[in-house]
């Protein structure tokens, strides 16, 4: 059975084996953890990942347009344990992303690229994106370069270096293939002659995740389609306080209960479930049966949403209690009205970002800013995201079912009101 318009995922069979582990007062709890899990097909993910590199390129300065990119999968880089001569404390130090190239004018062929292994798990993100590239190359053979070495760089004049990923979590990957980059003398001179620039494009990452990868001394751009939900995102009060006891309490005695670096990440892609995920979800410690065995999603297959009306229709009737969510997404202004609702919603939780509000509702970082725009135009939020009297107002307006239409402001009525916000 699809999971979508019909049934929750925690209702589906898949997760039955999962939820009968936990006591009765508990399984209510484990249901909503379950339900908030975003999943990820592989075409959501390839088509989200093919609009931002089309992004990316598009928005180059116009004497980059006909110089190509370089597109690499994030992968580990090699790092070494050095000892400070000064204080004596050990620090971890990442290495040249082209081996011996710290100095001096770098040349070669560069590393190869992650090979898919069917048998490693532990390869199935980087794999994935991997094969990703070689597709989005072969579609754009004369602007796209797939993991080239110091010599391709050079000869095809790339403009930007583009590290591809699925998923931020804590961001630490990320930024260390950055530093590795860095570190590679050659490139980081042609940074400072403005020659070459990084970017990095994800599908999805946490808040601090995609803000400590924005930290890094290269100023990369960063991209991503949904920011990621997360135990504290999701979650509001007492819910969250019992889904955060749930995790520390199962399986025993974890470590990271909220997964690496405690982010409490909740995503699961076709290829596998991050390690920033909660334990619950994905350990088998102490004979513990998890929702997601060895990180992979491969069995839930068959309950990732169809589409993304579908998804949108049960946050929509989840969080304003619309009942014909379906029938205002059949009207592209209607659909508008909803995200705008989800995104007040979202705000009157406690949301005060654009990533937190994207993870909160599913919609897209890029929805999410822009009715963001247009709500402190018509002065329903403040610019801090906070609701406006206007609009709690209107919110509330909604969810007592009495809204049949919406007109956003636009650039030639910037100061428009809706005639139900007028005074009377």
């Amino acid at each position: 059975m699809r999971w979508g318009l019909d049934i929750n995922f925690s209702q589906s069979e898949f997760a039955q084996d999962w939820l009968a582990q936990f006591s009765g007062a508990e399984r209510p709890v484990a249901a909503q953890l379950a339900d908030a899990v975003m999943l990820v097909s592989h075409d959501a993910l390839y088509r989200g990942l093919r609009l931002l590199l089309d992004e990316t390129c598009m928005s180059r300065e116009e004497g980059d347009q006909d110089r190509p990119i370089a597109l690499f999968a994030e992968r580990a880089v090699e790092t070494r344990d050095t000892k400070d001569p000064q204080y004596g404390f050990v620090r971890r130090e990442v290495l040249p992303f082209f081996p011996g190239t710290d100095e001096g004018r770098a040349t070669g062929a560069g590393i190869p690229p992650i090979v898919v292994d069917p048998n490693d798990q532990e390869v199935g993100s980087e794999g994935a994106i991997a094969n990703f590239i070689t597709g989005y190359e072969r579609l754009h053979r004369d602007s796209v370069l797939s993991h080239p070495g110091p010599d391709a760089l050079r000869t095809g004049r790339v403009s930007h270096i583009v590290i591809v990923t699925d998923f931020i979590g804590s961001g630490k990957r990320v930024w260390e293939m950055l530093e590795a980059f860095w570190r590679v003398a050659t490139i980081r001179s042609w940074h400072s002659y403005g020659r070459v620039r990084f970017a990095v494009v994800a599908y999805s990452g946490t808040e601090d995740g995609l803000k400590h990868v924005r930290s890094h001394r290269s100023a990369p751009s960063v991209r991503v389609v949904h920011a990621c939900p997360t135990i504290f995102t999701a979650f509001v009060g007492a819910d969250r306080d019992a889904v955060e006891a749930l995790c520390r309490a199962h399986p025993r005695k974890s470590g990271y209960p909220f997964g690496f670096g405690w982010a409490g990440a909740l995503i699961a892609f076709s290829h596998g479930m991050p390690n920033n995920a909660p334990p619950i979800l994905h350990s088998d410690r102490k004979g513990w049966v998890p929702l997601f065995s060895n990180r992979s999603a491969l069995g839930a297959d068959m309950h990732f949403p169809a589409a993304n009306a579908d998804a949108l229709a049960d946050r929509a009737r989840a969080a304003l209690h619309i009942r014909t969510a379906e029938r205002f997404l059949a009207d592209p202004t209607r659909r508008r009205w909803v995200e705008t609702m989800l995104v007040l919603t979202a705000l009157k939780d406690g949301s005060r970002t654009a990533a937190s509000a994207s993870a909160r509702t599913r919609l897209s970082l890029a929805d999410v800013e822009q009715i963001l725009v247009f709500t402190r135009i018509a002065h329903w939020t403040s610019p801090r995201n906070t609701l406006t009297v206007l609009g709690q107002r209107e919110l509330r307006r909604l969810q007592l079912r009495r809204a049949r239409t919406v007109v956003l402001p636009t650039e030639d009525l910037p100061y428009y009101y809706p005639s139900q916000l007028r005074a009377r």
